[in-house]
């Protein structure tokens, strides 16, 4: 996979939370303050409402992040609209801190006048939005990386912590001065636009595993939905379930705390069962990246691992070990008269003779076009030519094929002085090629002739 294939369901992410903050800013703004939609600017009636600069601050933050999500380069126009968000943010936190009126909180739209600051977003939601505007224009500066999942974790902590407190029990608001005008929406889009302005660039962990396409990242982003809805969720059916209303709140806590156990037992249950399913699927990938596709035997890979292992094992404890090259013989013309199809046909049915030809310890393998090796660990020179001609006589014998089909064998044994695996190879490579020269459909074994000789 490419790293721009990796990269798109993050920008799709980015691309949605982007768009999903600027309709609801114009919606809040156009349907809400314009025309006095309650729904709006409140969700439900007697809750808090959404404030216009939060509005355009979110709004904002959308338009900064759907200019990043863009495969161009956009930072200038992103960086303004950050700006923006920023700029709202710290002005409306120094009227909170220095007790003045800066003229901007009724600009846009005049607010209720019985509110304690009519038309200003909370401390909290000043806060957040100046967090996520100077989280945004970290984005696409890499020494500022740190700062911007700092600002963009902080403001997502907040959002998460006034959604919860909608959750348990709305009237507890009001004992929170910072908190105590937060509106619905303006919590959940701060959560979603945090996420998305994390999943920009997630360099730093563990937000880099978390959006991360291995394992580890797919275990996280499994995990952590329940891990972070359930306790709320919970919560707010246990506060408002009215078969526990004869209960005492200790009770209540009790069962919340079992309720909360047994979650985390199933999550842990629900990690478990995906990284088996990971491991068996890398396993399944592993046994694949090891088979040659046409015949199922063994690929070069598995060949060159297992002889080197046989081949350490050899020299280690003095064992014997052969090695068998095996090539058919005028397979091009085989292919020329039938076609490749009845080719691939021949291939496949010589990687049935030739494993059946063998022990379980041996492997067989496919180098390349019609050429097989076959690894004969505890076997000798004596033993390997007897299989090597086991071999040549099975396929010559055999009625698979459209027409009489032979092989050549060249035979290698390891000797004490024998290099190493490619050393191995090359002389049994040196003596297929002799079993080729000296006229086909035979075995040769240039060590056996050095010995008899």
């Amino acid at each position: 996979m490419t790293s721009e294939e990796a990269a798109r369901p993050l920008r799709v992410l980015v691309a949605s939370v982007g768009w999903l903050a600027v309709a609801i800013s114009c919606t809040v703004l156009i349907g809400g303050w314009s025309f006095g939609i309650i729904t709006f600017k409140s969700v439900l009636p007697g809750l808090n409402s959404m404030k216009p600069n939060t509005a355009v601050s979110i709004g904002a933050v959308g338009m900064g992040l759907l200019l990043t999500a863009g495969r161009t380069d956009r930072s200038a126009a992103r960086d303004l609209f950050a700006g923006l968000a920023l700029a709202l943010g710290c002005v409306t936190l120094a009227e909170y801190a220095f007790g003045w009126n800066a003229g901007i909180d009724q600009l846009l739209f005049a607010d209720d006048p019985s509110a304690s600051f009519p038309g200003r977003p909370s401390a909290v939601t000043a806060l957040m939005m100046a967090l996520l505007g100077a989280a945004l224009l970290c984005v696409r500066r890499p020494a500022l990386h740190a700062l911007k999942s700092t600002s963009a974790v902080t403001a997502g902590l907040f959002a998460w912590v006034s959604i919860n407190v909608y959750v348990f029990g709305r009237q507890s608001l009001q004992a929170v001065p910072a908190f105590s005008s937060v509106a619905l929406h303006t919590s959940a889009l701060m959560f979603l636009l945090s996420i998305a302005t994390l999943a920009t660039e997630p360099v730093f962990s563990p937000l880099a595993t978390v959006f991360a396409r291995n394992s580890s990242g797919i275990v996280s982003r499994w995990m952590l939905p329940p891990a972070i809805f359930a306790p709320p969720l919970l919560g707010w059916f246990l506060g408002r379930s009215s078969l526990l209303d004869a209960y005492s709140p200790a009770f209540r806590w009790a069962l919340y705390s079992t309720a909360s156990s047994l979650g985390s037992v199933w999550l842990i249950t629900m990690l478990v069962w995906r990284i088996t399913l990971i491991d068996a699927e890398r396993s399944v990938a592993r046994e694949l990246s090891l088979r040659d596709p046409l015949t199922g035997l063994a690929n070069r890979r598995a060949f060159d691992s297992f002889l080197t292992e046989s081949l350490a094992v050899s020299r280690r404890y003095g064992r014997a070990l052969s090695l068998l090259m095996v090539d058919i013989d005028r397979f091009k013309s085989y292919n020329d008269a039938y076609g490749h199809p009845q080719g691939d046909e021949l291939l496949k049915a010589l990687a049935l003779s030739l494993g059946s030809a063998v022990r379980a310890s041996d492997l067989v393998a496919r180098m390349g076009g019609e050429e097989f090796a076959i690894a004969l660990p505890e076997t000798d020179l004596a033993g390997a030519l007897v299989i090597a001609e086991r071999v040549r006589a099975e396929v010559e014998g055999a009625k698979l094929f459209r027409r009489p089909v032979t092989v050549s064998v060249g035979v290698a044994t390891f000797r004490r002085d024998t290099p190493g695996t490619a050393a191995l190879i090359q002389e049994s490579d040196a003596a297929l090629y002799e079993a080729k020269r000296s006229g086909r459909n035979r075995v040769a074994a240039p060590q056996a002739l050095a010995a008899t000789g």
